[in-house]
């Protein structure tokens, strides 16, 4: 667990290898694209994204897409970042929208 050595200023081992086994559900890849990239860089390495929107040229400001994002769906160009960093990741995706 090399990837996270420097995390143990704030988390011991044993906390990091119950990080790392938890599995973590995030309902909506706007601002939760942020909160997914901070998740995997912490440490969880099992997502599952759910989100039925498009990247838009308006996301960009604020969200963690970029300009050849625009058009695709939220949750595929997260999945596509969030495997950049970690080709490991367990990154599960739902192109859909939650609805009652």
């Amino acid at each position: 667990m090399k990837r996270y050595e420097r995390n143990r200023i704030y988390l011991s081992e044993d906390n990091q290898k119950k990080i790392k086994s938890y599995r973590v559900l995030l309902a909506g890849a706007s601002i939760g694209s942020n909160i997914a990239e901070i998740l995997l860089r912490i440490g969880f390495e099992s997502l599952t994204i759910v989100d039925g929107d498009i990247v838009e040229d308006s996301n960009l400001n604020r969200q963690n897409y970029s300009y050849s994002d625009i058009g695709l769906p939220k949750v595929e160009a997260l999945k596509d970042r969030l495997l950049s960093i970690n080709a490991n990741a367990q990154i599960k995706v739902l192109h859909t929208f939650i609805e009652k």
